[in-house]
């Protein structure tokens, strides 16, 4: 199964998930995880310990609120440890629900740059006019 882990500053991790879930309805295999209190080091031990107490074999796209910052820093430590973990920073809502409609028929190989195109093209300038 492919897995996600939303990884944010404050809860904005946790707050997507759940409206997520009331547009899309009750799914499995993404949790939330919080800067919120952590060093860097515990941030990249506690994803570390999510990611291995799952089923071995799970694949995991970790979302992350922006590139750059603490969380991406620690994601990116992980994902140099293992080949199972692909990181996607920038993580929107729309990012989110393609991730629950397309994880099971786009390969996991295939899958981060579908997310990060979903993501940058729900970014508009929008006018009255333009509509």
């Amino acid at each position: 199964m492919v897995r996600a882990v939303v990884v944010t500053h404050g809860d904005l991790a946790a707050e997507m998930i759940r409206t997520a879930a009331t547009i899309f309805g009750a799914f499995d295999g993404v949790t939330s995880l919080s800067n919120s209190g952590r060093t860097p080091q515990a941030l990249v031990e506690e994803l570390g310990a999510a990611i291995d107490a799952r089923d071995t074999g799970d694949q995991y796209v970790v979302f992350v609120d922006f590139f750059g910052g603490s969380c991406c820093h620690a994601c990116l430590g992980v994902e140099r440890e293992r080949k199972d973990v692909r990181v996607v920073t920038g993580v929107n809502l729309p990012m989110l629900l393609a991730f629950l409609n397309k994880r099971e028929d786009v390969s996991f190989e295939q899958l981060p740059g579908e997310l990060a195109r979903r993501g940058q093209g729900s970014i508009r300038v929008v006018d009255a006019e333009s509509l």
